[in-house]
């Protein structure tokens, strides 16, 4: 994740925010069963998030930790605030997960899967 973020920041992004499960339980759990959960995920891997939301707030990264809701629905909802706003030219939603294609319109708001280079618009 850092390398990703220092890596925006060197292409010259200008705007970063990184959003988190905090809990990766949400409203979803109740609505549908058998939805996912942070069974199986290794606590070592759970135990970083603090850690990593620590690093980049000191790096003046805007970081959105997630409780109530999840990770996607503040990437969502980040990407329709920012492409109301005249001077931003272009919005890139920085995931593998395919339900944030639905953010996608057009090339003012993309979807960037830094791991293939792939970017859907």
């Amino acid at each position: 994740m850092l390398a990703s973020v220092l890596g925006m920041i060197r292409n010259g992004t200008t705007h970063i925010a990184v959003a988190t499960d905090h809990v990766i339980e949400s409203f979803r759990n109740k609505l549908w069963p058998g939805y996912k959960t942070s069974a199986g995920v290794p606590r070592d891997l759970l135990a970083q998030f603090h850690l990593l939301e620590e690093v980049l707030s000191a790096a003046g990264i805007a970081v959105w930790p997630m409780i109530k809701f999840e990770a996607d629905d503040a990437l969502a909802a980040g990407a329709a605030a920012a492409v109301r706003k005249k001077r931003v030219k272009q919005v890139i939603v920085c995931t593998p997960d395919k339900d944030l294609a639905q953010c996608v319109t057009g090339t003012r708001v993309v979807q960037l899967n830094r791991r293939t280079s792939v970017t859907l618009d």
